[in-house]
Order: structure tokens, then C-alpha cells, then sequence
């Protein structure tokens, strides 16, 4: 039994006697006051907010004076399956006494008026998201930046949310240029514009448009949904001019010419902006990266004006945190998604495999993971960071777990490896993440590696004859259709070409041709979950 001695030690020490009592926080703290109203997933309701932060090196309680926002803020549920779980999602706007929005800057953020706190029921380490930001922001991109803080609703405690800016088109998020329902003609037409491929389940619900160019797994076509402007305030010139642009670019994409500078993709789509989504998506093996929560904006033409893939958003089931579709591996690809789930319904769309086939982006792609490999992404630098988030949150994860005892729990979609304590959770991102990053060295489009990890082979790959004269045939059995990129290399390590097949048959034939003096080759099939290596020899 314990003392009450007992109870005011832990009181002095830890700041913390239940769950529902939080007495004080190395953290910001977030007080929200319904004023008797229930918050629901729409429309947004006001309420009472107060923000409290003391700094890193002193105390905040939530009896403290609200020294970084007080007022009222328009609150409602947010996220699609997520809303299912008990600790629930916020997306909050900070308004004024008229109701309009009050554009605060919090926390060291740039002032706006739209934000969100986001909850990390099913992701237990409740990393991920301020790591996958931090990442992305690394990489040169726009992505949200980050604070995790403890929250109280109703005098409930609830427990520790990661705060973020909410993407919006506004100088310092997403700076793009600003549209009116008077911009409908002209350079003003042209941008800027958000949109996005995600579950329609939002507000908007399935309001948008559908590709013109179909996957090849289910022959189905992928949704594009408005973001910016939104789809009640989006007029009909825009929305046709948007349509039309991004119609236009599918097609010199979806082209034979799609390599050419004149002609080709590049007119259109910026394709490092692709590869950073690429190196997001594929370093934390993102089981919903490309098909879910995938966002592409475009600036004015004045202002350079291509579609650029980005901003970053949603990576809770990422990191291993999946037990679907191969989430969990540290091996394999989660843009051959279609592979592993030819039945889901939400589908990567095509764009980047087509892009893969361009030798250019391959090597963009290559350089700039070789980039941040040496730098910001090297694996101890990362781990380092991992462990500076942890420490901040060693002492508030014990009332966020006392409030939501998950540990050791299943909770969908957790992978099967389940760690007992929040310690062990941390551990597991760690070793998770240098694996990973470990396969992916050695596999990455474009680079040519002596190290063949040990994974499992689906497929096995076979080149007759070889030697070859000009084209080389290679001969591939898988167990089900299936989509594999084939690169050619020399023996310096240049890629001399690379393809993109869709293999309907269980037996199938590539031909690639090799453009290139009679020498010695290396072929690599990258599958959905091994890279094979093969030799070539050309007459």
C-alpha cells in the first residue's frame, strides 16, 4: 500500500500521481475548455483555448499564466481510421471574438491560424511523424515543423500530442502564390494550387477528378481531391485549368517521348521534388506512401509553375508499424505496393515507376540519397536524433501511457513484435531504421554494390543466351503478376538503361537493348522485395 509520504515524493520527483493528474511538464501544455459542447469530427466547435510553455529548463503547470495563447478556437475531430481509436485527433483555428481566423505564432512556429494535434495511439514509440518532418525538412523540403506538447480536455488529461502546421498555401508553409475567385485568366490562373491523392473522406469528401491513365494492377485510375482552393471555393475555370494541366502531364509522361526535355515530363513535373518523396516514402517504408496522404502543388508559371510532388505528411504507419502488405519489412519497396496488394483499392499511381525508366531521374535520385547519406541521414546522425526526441519525452510518456495502457498491446496495425515498454518501442524504431537504411545502400535505384543482402527471391531471372549481340533476353518466372524495374550498368558502376514491366504472365520475356561497346554488364531486377544481380555479356 502506499504511504502518503510515498504519494508526495512522487509528487515532488515526477510531477505526476495518476494518469488524470498532471502537476507539471518539461513540456508545452495544451488546455481546451468545450464549455459544456461536444467536439465531433465536423464542423468545427469554439472553445476555450490556453497554451502554457515556461521553457526547456523550467516547469510548466497548467494552473501557470497562458503565456503563449489564450482565447477561442474553432476544434474538430480529424483523420479517416484514426477517428476510431479513443485517443482521438485535432484539427484546431485560433479565431478572434468575431469568429475569424487569428493568426498566433506558436511555439517558435511562423504565425498562423490552422493547426493540429496529432494523437500516436497505434504508433506507441510517438516518434515517427516528428522524425519523418525532420527528415523531410533535411532534404531541402517544405514539411511541417513539429512540437510535442500534453494535452488536457475538460480537465481530462489526455495525454502527449505531437502539435504541427496544418499544410496550407501561406508564406512560411507552403509558399506559393495566393488564388482569389477573381484569378481566372492570365498568369493569375496558373497557381498556385494543392492537390492531392488520399482516402476521400475528409470534408470535401470525394470531390475532385480521376486520372486518365490506369494502373496496372486492378486497371484502376487514380483520384486526385482539391486542397487549395478548397472545393467549395474553387471556381470553375480553375478547376478546369487544373484538370487540363495535370491531364496534359500524365500524357507526356504516360508518352514514348517522356525523356525528352522539349517534349517529355520535365515540361511539366519537377522531378526532384519527386525523388525527395521518393526517399521519404522509401526510407521509412511507408506501407500508404504514394497511394495515401500524397500531396503535389503548383506555383504560377511566373513562377516557375511545375507540378511539384510534396509536402511530406502522414508517416505513423511507417517505420515497420504496419502488419500489412509488407509494412514491417526492412527489405523490398513500398512503391511495388501493387505487387504485394494487387486488391486494395488504392493504388500507386504510375508516376513514379514511369520515371524510373529516365536514366536522368534514376541518377537524380541516386545523388541525392548518396547526399544524405553522408550527411543529415547517416546513420548514427539519425539515431542521435531519435534518442535527443526520447529524452524530451521520458517523463511525459509515462502519463501519456498510464492514460492509453497500450504497451505491449495490439493495436491495429501493429506488426507482430509487440515491445512491453516505451523504452523497447524506441529500441525497435532504432534497429528498424539502421536496417533499412542498410538495404537500401545496397539496393537504391541507380547504385552498383558488391553486398547482396540475404532476403527472400520471389522470382527467379535468367538470361539466354548470354553472351548476347544487341538485345538481351531475360527471362523471368514469378509466382503472380507482378511489376519489376530492370537496370543495366557498366562495369563502372554508369547506368546505361533502365525499364519498367508489368508482368502479366507467370513466364515472361524482357528485351532490353545495350547500347554500348561488347563488354561485360550487370543486370539488376529490382522486385517487391529483393533486387537480384545477374551478369551480362554482350558480343
Amino acid at each position: 500500500m502506499r504511504t502518503w509520504f510515498g504519494v508526495v515524493l512522487n509528487l515532488f520527483f515526477c510531477g505526476v500521481v495518476t494518469a488524470q493528474n498532471l502537476i507539471s511538464s518539461n513540456l508545452p501544455i495544451v488546455l481546451i475548455d468545450t464549455q459544456g459542447q461536444t467536439i465531433m469530427d465536423s464542423p468545427k466547435i469554439n472553445v476555450q483555448m490556453k497554451i502554457i510553455y515556461n521553457g526547456a529548463n523550467q516547469r510548466t503547470r497548467p494552473s501557470d499564466a497562458a503565456n503563449v495563447y489564450q482565447g477561442i478556437a474553432g476544434i474538430e475531430f480529424r483523420g479517416s481510421s484514426s477517428q476510431l481509436f479513443p485517443k482521438k485527433a485535432y484539427g484546431f483555428e485560433l479565431r478572434d471574438e468575431k469568429g475569424e481566423g487569428r493568426e498566433v505564432a506558436l511555439l517558435g512556429m511562423p504565425k498562423e491560424e490552422d493547426w493540429i494535434l496529432f494523437a500516436s495511439y497505434n504508433e506507441k514509440s510517438l516518434l515517427h511523424n516528428a522524425l519523418a518532418m525532420k527528415m523531410a525538412r533535411d532534404l531541402g523540403m517544405y514539411a511541417s515543423r513539429t512540437q510535442h506538447v500534453e494535452v488536457i480536455v475538460n480537465g481530462r488529461y489526455e495525454g502527449v500530442y505531437l502539435l504541427m502546421e496544418k499544410i496550407k498555401r501561406v508564406a512560411g508553409r507552403l509558399n506559393i502564390a495566393k488564388l482569389t475567385d477573381r484569378d481566372n485568366s492570365g498568369d493569375a490562373l496558373t497557381g498556385g494550387y494543392i492537390f492531392k491523392i488520399d482516402k476521400p473522406t475528409g470534408s470535401g469528401g470525394s470531390i475532385g477528378w480521376f486520372s486518365k491513365v490506369r494502373s496496372p494492377t486492378l486497371n484502376a485510375r487514380v483520384q486526385y481531391l482539391f486542397e487549395y482552393p478548397d472545393f467549395d471555393e474553387i471556381t470553375s475555370a480553375q478547376k478546369s485549368y487544373l484538370i487540363a494541366k495535370v491531364d496534359s502531364a500524365e500524357a507526356a509522361l504516360n508518352s514514348v517521348n517522356f525523356t525528352d526535355p522539349q517534349v517529355g515530363y520535365r515540361r511539366f513535373y519537377d522531378g526532384l521534388s519527386f525523388a525527395h518523396i521518393f526517399l521519404m516514402n522509401e526510407v521509412s517504408r511507408n506501407v500508404d506512401g504514394y497511394r495515401i496522404s500524397t500531396f503535389f502543388h503548383k506555383d504560377r508559371d511566373s513562377k516557375g509553375g511545375k507540378i511539384k510532388a510534396g509536402p511530406a505528411w502522414d508517416y505513423d504507419l511507417a517505420f515497420g508499424n504496419a502488419n500489412y502488405c509488407n509494412g514491417n519489412q526492412t527489405y523490398g519497396w513500398s512503391y511495388l505496393f501493387g505487387n504485394v496488394c494487387p486488391g486494395d483499392g488504392l493504388q500507386v499511381p504510375f508516376h513514379w515507376k514511369r520515371m524510373l525508366e529516365d536514366p536522368s531521374f534514376v541518377s537524380e535520385l541516386n545523388d541525392e540519397y548518396q547526399r544524405m547519406r553522408k550527411g543529415p541521414w547517416k546513420t548514427d546522425k539519425l539515431m542521435a536524433h531519435i534518442d535527443s526526441l526520447a529524452n524530451v519525452l521520458q517523463e511525459s510518456q509515462q502519463r501519456n501511457f498510464q492514460r492509453w495502457p497500450v504497451l505491449g498491446q495490439y493495436i491495429w496495425p501493429n506488426p507482430t513484435s509487440i515491445p512491453t515498454t516505451w523504452m523497447g518501442e524506441i529500441l525497435e524504431l532504432k534497429q528498424w531504421l539502421t536496417q533499412r537504411l542498410a538495404w537500401l545502400d545496397a539496393n537504391m535505384p541507380g547504385t552498383i554494390t558488391a553486398v547482396e543482402p540475404e532476403v527472400p527471391h520471389e522470382i527467379s531471372v535468367e538470361i539466354t543466351p548470354n553472351p548476347f549481340t544487341d538485345e538481351a533476353h531475360i527471362h523471368i518466372h514469378t509466382p503472380r503478376p507482378m511489376e519489376v524495374l530492370a537496370e543495366v550498368f557498366d562495369l563502372n558502376g554508369k547506368l546505361i538503361t533502365t525499364r519498367f514491366h508489368y508482368l502479366p504472365e507467370q513466364d515472361a520475356v524482357i528485351i532490353i537493348p545495350i547500347q554500348g561497346p561488347s563488354a561485360a554488364y550487370i543486370l539488376r531486377v529490382h522486385t517487391p522485395n529483393a533486387v537480384i544481380r545477374k551478369p551480362l555479356i554482350k558480343h
